[in-house]
Formats: C-alpha cells, structure tokens, sequence
C-alpha cells in the first residue's frame, strides 16, 4: 500500500486506490471471523450434517448445509468492513495528510465525495447480503453499521473520545462480530459465541492503541484523545499492556466455571506467549512504520494474532 502510485503494475492507477480505500488486509478478519462464526455454531449447536463425498462432479453434496445464507452472511461482515474503512479515511482525510500521505485521498486519486459514495454503497450492498440471512443478523449488522458511523463521523465521532474510541473498536469487531456471525446459523442466547466475543473484546481495548502510536502527530494536531496523544508514548503502552494479558486469564476462568472445552488452557498458553512478544515488540519499536503495511510491525502482529485467535476457538470447540 505505501508503494508509490506510479509503481502500479498489475491494474489501474484509479483501481488500486479504491482498492486500497477499503484497506484489503484489514478485511481479513471479518472474513476469518464470519467463517469461524458460522462453523462455531454448527459444531456446538450440530444442526447441520457434514459435507459428504460422491462419485461425480463436484466429488461431495453439502446436504442440508445454506450455503447462500452463509455466503451472505459472511460477505456482509466484510463488506460493512470495508465500508467503514473507507469512511474512515473520508472522516480523516485531514489528518491522513499528515500521517499518512500515501493514502487514496490525501494523494488525491480519489476525491473525497468519491470515497464518501463507495463508503455508502457498501453499507447498502452490506445491509442487503444481511437481509438475506435472517432478522437477528440484520439487526445486528444494522448495529455494527451505526457505531462505525459514529465512530468516524461528528458531532459525536467516538474517535475523539479518550478509552471511549478503544472501546468503540473492541466491542464490535470483538463482541458483537463474533455474535453476529454465529447468528447467520446458530442462536446467540446460547453462551459460546458471548464468551468468546468478551475474550476478544478485551484484547480489543488494548490492542487497539498499535494503531494509535504511529499517528500521533496527526491526532494531536486536529483533537482526537488517543491514549498516546494523551497519555504519551511510553505510559499508553504500559496501560494497554495489560489487555494483552487479561483476555486469557479471563479465557482460563471461564475454563474453570466449565464454560469452555480443556483444550483453551492450550490456547491460553500459546496467546500469552505471543501477547508478551508483541508487548515487547510495542515497546521496542511501537513508533516504528512497517516498510509496507500500515502503521507498525506491532500492529500487524496485532491483527495476526486477532486472525490466529478466531481460528483458535474453533479448533477448541472442534477438538
């Protein structure tokens, strides 16, 4: 993405900026998370039989399993995404200017009203794949869409908001997605989907200041009350860590109360071990910039381990 715009090699110069307006790697989370949701609630809940093989073309039947329901369901969780990234930038473009230049809008190939347009097609193509899925996902997804607007968009805009913004991050793409994907198929009165959100959720509110630390100058310069604008560098760090560690301490409670399957004590394990070296990574290099991701190393490392921990839970209920 930080390539310049004249090395675009394999498709338009206006194409690849409306590609990176929605940030592509950003969405893999949402799609990681929309799958793990949908199989979450076929493994626990056991509504659907297993694909089985055959003789002939295609070589196995999904039997009773909608696929178009969870196709759209899935799609919609990246698409919504996608169009809060690129509202996002819409919202920030003056700060881009200053943090992040390379971005679509602040180098101009894309005009604001024009990432203002495919924010809003995306909500509506988001909300239509919803509709084809049921009442509760929709519901959900229409709730996922609202906090991303106030997030990005004033008078309230949540950005600006000290802990607020984090918190306005995690319980969506923590809580809330996890729980809106197991609804495409499964009932979220049950508690798995809950627990696990909660678990990703307060990874979430920490985690989130990765991509705080790079753009400082930025925030400070047009108000948002980031933890590092407020706070400093080095004390936003020390009170982000802990966020690190208590989701899986939490995750060994809730295997303890026999909320969760033995083998999350497995996955705690592994997760605290990363958590600590991403710490140590955060303190290290935390104002660093990646030579070709986003923000820093710490924050790509950030979002592996969200991908590496949505995968993780289903394996435990797999398993």
């Amino acid at each position: 993405m930080k390539d310049p715009w004249d090395k675009t090699e394999y498709a338009p110069r206006r194409l690849r900026a409306f590609i990176d307006l929605v940030r592509p790697f950003t969405l893999l989370a949402p799609a990681i998370g929309g799958i793990v949701g949908v199989l979450m609630a076929m493994i626990i809940e056991s509504s659907y039989s297993a694909p089985a093989l055959t003789s002939t073309f295609p070589y196995f039947t999904f039997n009773d399993i909608p696929l178009y329901t969870i196709i759209s369901g899935v799609a919609s969780l990246v698409f919504l995404n996608a169009a809060s990234n690129a509202l996002n930038q819409v919202s920030d473009r003056e700060i881009d200017a200053v943090n992040k230049s390379y971005r679509p809008i602040p180098s101009r190939v894309i005009s604001p009203r024009e990432g203002l347009w495919i924010s809003v097609f995306l909500y509506a193509f988001s909300l239509w794949r919803a509709a084809m899925v049921n009442r509760i996902f929709v519901f959900m997804v229409a709730i996922l869409i609202l906090n991303t607007i106030l997030y990005s968009m004033g008078p309230i805009r949540l950005k600006k908001r000290l802990w607020i913004s984090n918190i306005s991050i995690a319980l969506p793409r923590g809580l809330l997605g996890i729980v809106a994907a197991y609804s495409i198929l499964g009932d979220i009165s049950r508690p798995e989907p809950w627990l696990v959100g909660s678990i990703m959720a307060f990874f979430l509110v920490g985690s989130t200041t990765t991509k705080d630390i790079t753009d400082i100058q930025g925030d400070r310069e047009f108000g948002m009350r980031t933890l590092p604008v407020v706070y400093g560098k080095k004390k936003a760090i020390w009170l982000s860590a802990p966020f690190f560690i208590l989701p899986f301490l939490l995750m060994f409670g809730y295997w303890y109360l026999e909320l969760l399957p033995f083998a999350s004590l497995y996955m705690c394990v592994i997760y605290l071990i990363w958590s600590l070296f991403v710490i140590t990574l955060l303190i290290r290099d935390g104002d660093r910039e990646d030579l070709h991701f986003e923000n820093s190393p710490a924050w790509k490392q950030m979002y592996l381990m969200l991908m590496g921990m949505q995968v993780g839970f289903l394996v435990i209920f797999f398993v």
